[in-house]
């Protein structure tokens, strides 16, 4: 059985939102996702919202740095809540 519930994609938004908001870290956002993908990957992935799969697996990668700046910026991070609501 599940121990993390599959997020819906509101609720990874949501998350996203928090970081652009500075209420989450990116870090913290990040390890979340990796949690939850992980659990999902272990149960039936399969089974979930594909669109939400997608900014999980976005989510997951917040933290990863390029030299010394974010992959991914914040205007990305903008562009997937809207492409995604």
């Amino acid at each position: 059985m599940s121990t993390i519930p599959v997020p819906t994609r509101a609720e990874v938004v949501n998350v996203l939102e928090a970081v652009l908001d500075a209420t989450s870290s990116r870090l913290a956002a990040a390890e979340w996702a990796s949690e939850v993908q992980e659990n999902i990957e272990s149960e039936d992935p399969e089974a979930v919202d594909p669109e939400m799969w997608h900014l999980l697996r976005l989510t997951a990668s917040l933290d990863v740095k390029s030299g010394t700046e974010y992959l991914h910026s914040e205007n990305d991070i903008r562009e997937w809540i809207e492409g995604r609501k």
